[in-house]
């Protein structure tokens, strides 16, 4: 607790500590709220097709939220720490801490943690919360596509419905709403075309589908029926006879599953939870690299202040950041997942962390008392 104590009464931190969490969580969500917008429509198209509504989309867009902060963590924490501390640089805040005998390195150190800090939240959000999240989305569309069959097939609509259960197929007319007497529902045609090697069609005048008794199994209760059945022609055309006949009622059980595609349940790779074992060494690997992105962005981003100075390479000091970020991220990720089959897990981690950490680090320590000196604009 006195270490924690001691953390927080840290000059750096009492410093940078608010504007940059603050600037980082608004870039966070101006992001989030691009990217869901984005996905609005396709998503809303999607659950209306299914006949959902308001909250269908906001459940499905909810799911989209791990992924979006996968991406937008790295380069929202670099742009947050160099106007943060930009500011902080420009008022003068950083040259009173250096004549209160506050090191550079201290306000170095205090992105360092800041940036490890979202690195660990980055590498927990790809183990584990967004393959949860993809993996409860596809169940959420399964589920959202079932109660849209079920509900199809309970309440009907205004156009004619077709809906094959196993072998059997439903046709629903809309109810005849024109007349006197206006009907919940309209006729129900029913085709079965394997009944004792012929076939056989039946006509409801009143039909209506059963509450599940046990999870998934429903019941169409059939009333007033007109039933015709018979054989198929013979290779020689020769005629067959049909029945007719009357019935006052009949049913017909079915499951979601008869009216849906066979669904997977299982986790697929992208899926499946992160599992620290050596057999999953190339999946961490992979986590490892995008985590160690956030701590790198916030050193680079103060490797840009110390590199721009006060003269025109400020202005492509950020820019450069960001393209230097996404370069080291595609060469270390190409050099890691080589080294990943024949090295272990630690020493690949010792390695991530050199090729992401040393070559800003190594700036700063080189270059490190400029950032405490604010800008003379030239």
């Amino acid at each position: 607790m006195s270490r924690l104590g001691t953390f927080l009464r840290l000059p750096a931190l009492r410093v940078l500590g608010k504007p940059l969490l603050l600037r980082l969580l608004l870039l966070l969500l101006v992001i989030e709220a691009i990217f869901l917008a984005e996905s609005f429509t396709t998503l809303m198209e999607h659950a209306l097709r299914l006949g959902g509504g308001p909250v269908d989309v906001a459940h499905l867009l909810g799911f989209k939220v791990p992924e979006i902060l996968d991406l937008a963590l790295a380069m929202s924490l670099l742009i947050a720490t160099y106007f943060a501390t930009q500011d902080a640089r420009n008022r003068g805040e950083l040259m009173i801490l250096a004549t209160a005998g506050v090191h550079w390195g201290r306000v170095v150190s205090f992105v360092l943690i800041f940036g490890l800090i979202g690195g660990a939240l980055s590498f927990a959000n790809a183990g584990l919360i967004l393959p949860s999240a993809k993996f409860g989305e596809r169940l959420a569309l399964i589920e959202l596509q079932k109660d849209f069959v079920l509900t199809r097939i309970q309440e009907g609509g205004n156009e004619t419905t077709l809906q094959t259960l196993r072998d059997t197929t439903f046709i629903a007319s809309p109810p005849n709403t024109s007349s006197e007497r206006a009907e919940e529902r309209g006729h129900l045609f029913v085709f079965q075309p394997d009944i004792n090697g012929g076939w056989r069609a039946a006509n409801s005048e009143n039909w209506h589908v059963t509450d599940p008794e046990v999870s998934d199994t429903h019941k169409i209760q059939l009333q007033q029926l007109n039933v015709l059945e018979g054989l198929y022609p013979s290779p020689d055309l020769t005629p067959r006879p049909l029945n007719s006949f009357a019935t006052k009622s009949a049913d017909f059980a079915f499951s979601m599953a008869d009216a849906l595609p066979e669904t997977d349940t299982e986790r697929s790779a992208a899926e499946r939870l992160l599992s620290l074992s050596d057999s999953e060494t190339g999946q961490i690997t992979r986590l490892l690299s995008r985590a160690l992105m956030v701590p790198m962005a916030g050193l680079l981003a103060l490797a840009a202040l110390v590199a721009g100075g006060g003269g025109p390479l400020r202005f492509a000091a950020l820019p450069l950041a960001a393209l230097i970020m996404m370069s080291s991220d595609v060469a270390s990720g190409a050099i890691l997942s080589g080294l990943a089959s024949s090295l272990p897990t630690l020493l690949i981690c010792a390695a991530a962390a050199l090729l992401y950490l040393g070559p800003p680090l190594a700036y700063l320590i080189w270059r490190g008392e400029a950032l405490m000196k604010p800008e003379v604009r030239r």
